[in-house]
């Protein structure tokens, strides 16, 4: 921190919590993380392959793939045929975030790896250009009193 001048040499500088207040409290959040791992995440599937996933069937574990069995699009289903369809969708959290991490790998794959888009080039331009418009966007308020006045000299 440069606002800070350096303290003289041979300063000591102790924390500014004790540790006999931080110790025992680092420790029962490391104890209460591997409590929420061992009994919550470890019981879940998060992280896991997909069940329907076989290595003899359909090669390499591909993330972005949907190993289940096909079903009609939404934009080909009928407007009678709609509560059946959405009937056959599964509501489970589980399910909400496999669909989440597969259009994530499936984005990644298109875009940023991949045979079309393999090129790191490409890859280091287009988080050039992103954060060259969000910069632009975050700062465009401080021009607007200049465009309102600029035809007027």
């Amino acid at each position: 921190m440069a606002w800070f001048r350096p303290p003289p040499p041979g300063t000591h500088l102790t924390p500014w919590v004790p540790d006999a207040i931080f110790v025992p409290i680092s420790r029962a959040f490391e104890r209460l993380g591997v409590y929420f791992y061992n009994r919550v995440l470890n019981k879940t599937e998060i992280g896991l392959f997909d069940k329907r996933w076989n290595p003899k069937v359909h090669g390499p574990y591909c993330h972005w793939r949907y190993y289940g069995k096909p079903d009609t699009k939404l934009f080909d289903v009928k407007l009678a045929d709609l509560p059946a369809w959405l009937g056959r969708r599964q509501k489970t959290p589980g399910a909400v975030y496999n669909e989440f991490v597969r259009n994530i790998y499936r984005v990644h794959n298109l875009y940023y790896s991949g045979p079309v888009y393999g090129s790191a080039v490409k890859t280091i331009f287009r988080f050039i250009f992103a954060y060259s418009f969000l910069n632009w966007l975050v700062k465009s308020h401080r021009y607007l009193d200049f465009q309102k006045t600029y035809y007027h000299w």
